[in-house]
């Protein structure tokens, strides 16, 4: 089911340390972890004051054999560039793994 209003989704994939660019990571290495998960991702864009929803039952199309899920961040009408936030998603994920 489509939902309406602005959503940006955020896979699994884009912060994955152990995926290429090609395999689907989307942020630097230096802000990429290993395996992260979804409550991991979610915890971090709260942490940015985002509205999130968690699906887990949906599958990455470039990794369509596994059930990571993925998440919907609102927002505003204002869209919001999602390579920024994927690198303050990426930050706080890092900062997160580390403590």
């Amino acid at each position: 089911m489509r939902k309406k209003g602005n959503y940006i989704i955020l896979w699994p994939a884009y912060f994955d340390k152990k995926l290429s660019r090609s395999q689907g990571r989307r942020v630097p290495l230096k802000l990429s972890v290993e395996n992260p998960s979804l409550t991991e991702i979610d915890k971090a864009a709260r942490k940015l004051g985002f509205k999130t929803i968690i699906e887990p039952d949906k599958r990455y199309p470039k990794d369509w054999w596994n059930y990571r899920g993925r998440i919907l961040i609102e927002t505003e009408k204002e869209r919001l560039r999602k390579t920024l936030i994927l690198k303050k998603i990426g930050k706080i994920l890092k900062e997160l793994k580390i403590q």
